[in-house]
């Protein structure tokens, strides 16, 4: 049924010629957009269904991180995003804070943001707030007149 034949022999494979257009060069791969950060940084996500609870938890991200869960324990990374579903008891700490959902804790960002969706329960320390009709605040807002007060530690 099946034969062997010596005429089937792989050939070697030519590199493509692109004229000089380096887009046409890369992989369908390379070409799609990837997630990431204003900066550049990966994005990472924190879903709805996932509940993070620990003594002297930590989760710190080098790029963006959305909380769609609940976090009992700290957060940091170059922007936080708190979904409006998301809800963290302990400090947040970043560059940017995004606030639609719950935090229960201190804020400390240079730019913080309380969206309508809010709720916010302690201390924040920025060098510039935004908070949007409906939001909820309580605790006590200081603007920090240096940045390095507000400086995120990103390593372990």
């Amino acid at each position: 049924m099946f034969t062997r034949s010596s005429q089937a022999e792989p050939q070697p494979l030519e590199p493509v010629k692109t004229n000089g257009n380096a887009a046409a060069a890369r992989s369908p791969a390379q070409q799609r957009p990837r997630p990431s950060a204003p900066d550049g940084g990966p994005k990472s996500v924190i879903g709805n269904d996932l509940r993070i609870i620990g003594q002297g938890l930590k989760i710190i991200s080098q790029g963006t991180l959305q909380v769609d869960g609940e976090i009992e324990g700290d957060v940091g990374g170059a922007e936080v995003i708190i979904g409006e579903r998301g809800r963290v008891t302990g400090t947040v700490a970043a560059e940017r804070v995004i606030v639609r959902g719950t935090i229960s804790g201190v804020i400390r960002g240079v730019t913080v943001t309380l969206q309508s969706s809010s709720h916010v329960e302690g201390d924040i320390n920025h060098m510039s707030l935004a908070i949007e009709q409906g939001a909820e605040f309580d605790g006590r807002c200081r603007r920090s007149a240096d940045p390095s007060e507000l400086k995120v530690d990103l390593g372990a």
